[in-house]
């Protein structure tokens, strides 16, 4: 373009020529200008080539690859095979533990299962009656309470008695008689030379976990998991013990065996135990 400029300019500006040597400037101009189009072509060409070498000499190059596109990270198979030791694809980076999802699950469940002692295996007839795990009650404040659990062997371990009782929130007679009865536990078991002989397990007749949490409360003795009063246990229970209506209380001894069915009569009429158990001559 600059050489037809200055063809142009001495052409017409400049040089004033006739119409002869004005068709000739003109034919010189146009081979000019087909010779120009010609080299500009030509090296437009070998500038396309010189980038596409250098491209290729960058790509292929091994100390001279800086390029922050994202193309050029991909990671050889054989070094992703050799690196991913979880199975997992790293894209070339350190295998971490993922604490956010299921490897973390399964390092919790792992250690779960080695922190958490086994349970341990429990047989004979207060087990049969009860089931393995027995319910305590304790009040962290005045507003709030804890159920703890215990293995049904352990908890009743040394007990001379153990009273069955059944009872529900929304019996009047039983909301009557169990603070009767928590009075009758306490005294018994501080009896000298009998101190803590005598158990309670208490079967809810409530008609829902809530209730059974806050009637619970009013209580110093184990209970039957509610889920296991409320289900075929505790309807097992009593069929056996001869429950026609609650409150109803009855005393076992230590293996299992009937003492009295009428305990529930007798505390009102012997409040300071003299005659407790109440067994039969």
């Amino acid at each position: 373009k600059i050489i037809q400029f200055l063809i142009h300019s001495i052409s017409f500006n400049r040089l004033s020529f006739n119409t002869y040597h004005q068709s000739i400037c003109h034919s010189i101009m146009r081979c000019i200008s087909l010779f120009s189009f010609l080299l500009i072509f030509i090296f437009n060409k070998n500038i396309n080539v010189v980038v596409g070498d250098e491209s290729v000499a960058v790509l292929t190059a091994e100390d001279d690859v800086t390029t922050d596109s994202p193309d050029v990270t991909t990671v050889p198979d054989e070094t992703t095979s050799d690196t991913c030791q979880t199975g997992e694809k790293n894209n070339g980076d350190e295998v971490k533990p993922d604490t956010n999802g299921k490897s973390q699950d399964n390092l919790d469940q792992t250690s779960n299962q080695q922190t958490e002692p086994e349970r341990p295996i429990q047989s004979g007839p207060l087990v049969d009656l009860f089931g393995e795990q027995l319910l305590s009650i304790k009040m962290v404040d005045e507003t709030h309470a804890q159920l703890e659990t215990h293995y049904t062997n352990e908890i009743l371990a040394g007990k001379k008695v153990i009273g069955v009782y059944f009872s529900a929130d929304w019996c009047g007679p039983c909301r009557q008689f169990t603070p009767e009865l928590v009075a009758f536990y306490d005294k018994m078991n501080a009896r000298r030379g009998k101190k803590d002989q005598f158990e309670i397990v208490w079967v809810s007749r409530c008609r829902d976990v809530n209730s059974f949490g806050q009637y619970f409360t009013h209580m110093k003795w184990l209970a039957l998991p509610p889920e296991e009063a409320m289900g075929k246990r505790g309807q097992m229970l009593g069929d056996l013990l001869k429950v026609k209506g609650i409150p109803h209380l009855v005393l076992l001894d230590e293996l299992g065996n009937v003492i009295t069915y009428d305990a529930r009569n007798k505390i009102p009429t012997d409040r300071a135990g003299i005659g407790f158990p109440w067994r039969n001559p």
